[in-house]
């Protein structure tokens, strides 16, 4: 059995991967040298592995590492590591609305409230939970946490931060957003409020001070849980307020796209250079898409599955690949039908592994964001189950072009080398233009990669649009 698969189950049931790391902060926090803490970690790893457990119980866990220390001489070491709650326990929060593990997270976020910096909020949240666990607090109050709190900031900050501390609307009334279908709730989060207001369009500090606003009035109505819909429909209303219909209907829309029954499915094409990967990336944060999928790295699968007297022109560049489907002596010099040619062999090779991976995420209900330059919505047929937004980047001006493969030599270590490209630059071009065409003749959206903050914004835009084409704002229940 591999390490990977050892899993420590604690009093409450729950189960966590065994980590040697959690190990040994257990075993230093009670006083172990570091080094004996890593081996007496690796030893319980080992012993585990070697009876063929899975499963391990945190009070067996801690009754032989406590047993070790006591056969080594450190009886002290052993009780200090009895009596505390150990990194791999959790550590329970009660109040009238129910129990929650502990997070730092959600204390981060109360000490960020009361005015403290977020490498400051973190090291006191961090200081917080070594006290609980040392002292070896398995559950406590929400009340009483926050006395902890304080007592901690008095101790580094002073009495002034302890009491800045308690001033603010108390972390005891955290608001929590309820999930639909009984799923578990979860801590309202300005952060992920304010991704959220950005997708639609709104700088950064605008949109935080926006979730900053609905927090407060969140807590200041006395609301202890409020459902996804309501939330939804307060920062409408205060976008519609403040930054006019559109903002606020690209707000809604984006939201609905995010638990749609048909998953969204984003598909970035372009040539090598134009910013495909930023773009993709940029999406896939706004709208907080996790899967992203290049076509590159098909392409590298498929290259070590099949061997290359099989399909040569997969184990070749896009701008090559013309040279294996030449007819008799392949010349240095290809015409523009040749290369495309060879472009368009080879993105149908690896387009069946990008269409099983579509027809993956249309099963599960997946959205997914998939870029590369063999990324054609052509070879991508539009399929029932999802919504498919297609989008070409391009970019215009030659010599931006060539910047950029400068740029990347950079960014890579020199591992890319912009002299291979620029030595098939007019090739690379010749695909755009192919690819130009392509869209206008199909009617795919043209994104302009000159300026990534404004192909953000175009991105969006066509996003938007496909959304509602496929759910009228009428229709989105608020």
């Amino acid at each position: 059995m591999e390490p990977g698969g050892l899993l420590i189950e604690t009093r409450r049931g729950y189960r966590m991967p065994f980590s040697k790391g959690l190990i040994a902060e257990s075993l230093v926090r009670a006083g172990v040298d570091p080094e004996l803490a890593g081996g007496l970690a690796h030893r319980l790893e080992a012993e585990l592995l070697a009876r063929g457990t899975r499963v391990v119980g945190s009070e067996e866990v801690k009754a032989t590492l406590a047993r070790w220390l006591e056969e080594l001489g450190q009886k002290a070491a052993a009780r200090r590591f009895l009596r505390q709650t150990q990194a791999f326990e959790e550590i329970v929060v009660e109040d009238e609305e129910g129990a929650r593990p502990f997070s730092k997270g959600v204390l981060v976020r109360s000490l960020e409230d009361a005015g403290f910096e977020l490498p400051e909020a973190y090291a006191v949240a961090k200081q917080v939970e070594a006290r609980l666990r040392e002292r070896g607090v398995r559950r406590i109050r929400g009340r009483e946490l926050e006395e902890v709190v304080a007592e901690t900031l008095a101790e580094t900050h002073g009495p002034q931060a302890a009491a800045r501390y308690r001033e603010r609307i108390a972390y005891l009334g955290t608001v929590f957003v309820a999930e639909p279908e009984g799923e578990p709730r979860v801590p309202f989060s300005k952060g992920i409020l304010a991704q959220s207001v950005m997708s639609a369009g709104l700088p950064p500090e605008r949109a935080y001070r926006i979730a900053r606003e609905v927090e407060r009035a969140l807590l200041e109505s006395g609301r202890r849980t409020i459902t996804r819909d309501e939330l939804r429909e307060i920062v409408y209303q205060r976008l519609l307020k403040e930054a006019g219909e559109e903002i606020a209907r690209r707000y809604l829309l984006l939201r609905l796209a995010r638990r749609l029954e048909r998953p969204v499915h984003i598909l970035i094409g372009g040539v090598t250079g134009v910013g495909k990967s930023a773009l993709a990336s940029a999406l896939a944060w706004r709208l907080g898409i996790t899967r992203m999928i290049s076509s590159d790295s098909v392409r590298e699968i498929l290259r070590a599955t099949v061997p290359r007297d099989l399909i040569p022109t997969l184990h070749v560049s896009t701008f090559e690949a013309w040279r294996f489907l030449a007819q008799g002596e392949v010349a240095e010099d290809p015409s523009p039908e040749e290369v495309i040619r060879g472009y368009l062999d080879q993105v149908a090779r690896v387009a069946l592994g990008l269409r099983a991976i579509q027809e993956r995420s249309a099963r599960e209900a997946t959205p997914i964001v998939m870029e590369g330059v063999h990324v054609l919505p052509t070879h991508l047929p539009h399929k029932s189950e999802v919504i498919q937004v297609p989008m070409i980047v391009v970019l215009e001006d030659e010599e931006v072009h060539r910047s950029r493969f400068l740029l990347r030599e950079r960014e890579t270590g020199a591992r890319r080398r912009r002299e291979r490209y620029l030595r098939h630059f007019r090739e690379i071009r010749w695909m755009q233009e192919y690819l130009v065409d392509l869209a206008r003749e199909a009617g795919i959206p043209i994104i302009p990669g000159e300026d990534h903050d404004k192909a953000v914004e175009k991105g969006l835009e066509v996003l938007v649009e496909r959304v509602a084409e496929a759910y009228p704002l009428s229709e989105v229940a608020r």
